[in-house]
């Protein structure tokens, strides 16, 4: 066992303090198309009986009018927060007529770009903002990549756990500015061990190794196909993950995690670097906007990465600014694959084993990470992206070419040291997950792939028939009249408020957008 591990956990057992491995708040945010019971992307509006997509707190659309997110509260059982998705799921569904959700993270049957409507927001300023950083989204990087779903991991240590921390390491920290600098340079610790170690993830858990033929405009001569309908990885794990998924490759630049400035330096100065091929975009052409800017990032969020610091945003503030102002929140841990065999897309085992890597993550040392560094371990998540099942030595770990299996025998050694200390659920999850080691087809990816097989299905089939099955057992299930009844309140408040907000502007949008790009030229 690591050295700094080991001295931790020792430090939590003589010293009482193993209950702030257990002080834990996991919030989840999935992402889900709707569909038609073909399988073909919906072009209806956002329904109505969802709420507004604006302003409901638990049920929104990310890139496209057809693909919704569920948002969990952050909640200190990892079983709470399941079953907050499941409700949450559960409710959305039975609002959907003739729809369901598309249970998987690579898209359903695409009729082409035209047939991906971007989302909309309603008409106040707000909203035509949001519909614009969408636009300009699909002018960078094509509508297709936006339909690719995921799962979100929100991971963040209770309050009273800090102090504790504190003490593990012999830091003293007494002021406010001094608790919440401490409480940032940790997370960030553990970000930069998520980078080193993020390929586990799509090893154990992705579940995105095949595609529709239809994501790609004119095929894709990279990729082999298992039937006339779907390309798949024969030993991947997570197309996702992969270079068709989400990156920003076409301006590529340096984010360092090492502490807070650093990591907002490189994101000031990604949204204020013009991007050549941006440029060739066009910021206003023909009296139309395109995109916000032509920098490399149009925004904070556009920062494509498996983790990322976050501070909520009070209104009117960048994410930058929020973390500048009161330091980092929660980890987010952005890599989770949707999985078709369960309705919510992952389940308590999976998020069992996550919350004890994550935790192992933080109780790990964790060096600075330079340029090289950092391609490295991109390199590795990659890697274990497009050839996870591989038994061939895919991996670069401190300069020595090896096998997943090298690496991940001492690393869910030291996640199951970990779970000893969190519960038999955890430890449970632990030793499931190590079997995988040994039997690759025992993973999710290896899982999909087998079905197609078996039952002689494309993709397309396969994912229609699991969506089928889960939207029937949400449909055949009566939810709580009280459960029922606190969501379509939320739906009639997220309405009044996108009412207030449109009545509230003052400024036209060319003023307001200009009004944005001057607050957001100053320094976080």
């Amino acid at each position: 066992m690591p050295h700094l591990l080991e001295k931790r956990l020792a430090y939590l057992s003589k010293h009482g303090g193993t209950e702030a491995l257990r002080r834990i708040r996991i919030g989840l945010e999935r992402e889900a198309l709707r569909v038609n019971a073909e399988g073909r992307l919906s072009r209806k509006p956002h329904p109505h009986t969802l709420g507004s997509a604006l302003a409901h707190p638990q049920i929104t659309t990310d890139y496209s009018e057809a693909l919704l997110e569920f948002v969990t509260p952050p909640l200190m059982a990892p079983e709470e927060t399941w079953q907050w998705l499941d409700t949450i799921q559960h409710f959305a569904v039975q609002q959907l007529d003739d729809e369901m959700l598309w249970n998987a993270s690579m898209p359903c049957f695409l009729e082409g770009e035209d047939g991906i409507p971007i989302a909309q927001y309603g008409v106040s300023n707000l909203a035509k903002f949001k519909h614009l950083y969408r636009v300009g989204l699909a002018y960078r990087y094509g509508k297709a990549m936006q339909t690719i779903s995921g799962i979100h991991y929100n991971f963040s240590f209770a309050e009273e756990s800090w102090p504790v921390w504190q003490a593990v390491d012999g830091v003293r920290a007494d002021s406010a500015d001094e608790i919440q600098a401490f409480r940032s340079q940790r997370y960030l610790d553990l970000a930069r061990n998520i980078q080193r170690y993020g390929f586990v993830i799509p090893y154990l858990f992705g579940a995105s190794p095949a595609v529709s033929r239809s994501f790609f405009a004119t095929g894709n001569a990279n990729l082999p196909m298992s039937d006339k309908d779907t390309y798949y990885l024969p030993q991947g794990t997570s197309l996702r993950l992969s270079d068709l998924g989400y990156s920003n490759r076409k301006c590529p630049f340096f984010v360092s995690n090492d502490n807070l400035d650093a990591y907002l330096s490189a994101l000031y100065q990604a949204t204020h670097t013009p991007c050549a091929a941006f440029e060739r975009v066009g910021v206003m052409v023909d009296g139309a906007y395109r995109q916000l800017n032509a920098n490399i990032l149009q925004s904070d969020n556009e920062y494509y990465s498996s983790v990322r610091p976050k501070q909520p945003p009070q209104a009117g503030e960048t994410s930058s600014r929020a973390l500048r102002r009161r330091g980092i929140a929660y980890i987010e841990l952005r890599s989770l694959d949707i999985s078709p065999f369960t309705p919510t897309g992952t389940d308590l085992e999976t998020m069992h084993f996550i919350q004890a890597w994550l935790t192992t993550c933080f109780l790990l040392s964790s060096d600075p990470i330079s340029r090289r560094s950092k391609t490295v371990y991109d390199s590795n998540l990659l890697s274990v992206a497009a050839n996870g099942r591989s038994d061939e030595p895919i991996l670069d770990i401190d300069g020595k070419p090896t096998t997943l299996a090298q690496a991940l025998t001492p690393l869910l050694d030291q996640v199951e040291a970990v779970s000893e200390f969190l519960g038999e659920s955890y430890r449970n999850s632990v030793r499931k997950q190590r079997s995988k080691i040994t039997d690759p087809e025992a993973t999710p990816s290896a899982r999909m792939l087998r079905e197609m097989r078996e039952h002689q299905e494309p993709f397309h089939a396969l994912v229609c028939r699991y969506s089928k099955q889960h939207a029937a057992c949400y449909r055949e299930t009566p939810l709580p009249a009280n459960v029922r009844s606190e969501f379509e309140a939320m739906v009639e408040t997220s309405h009044q408020q996108q009412r207030q907000l449109e009545a509230a502007d003052r400024m036209s949008f060319d003023d307001y957008l200009a009004h944005y790009l001057a607050d957001t030229a100053r320094m976080p």
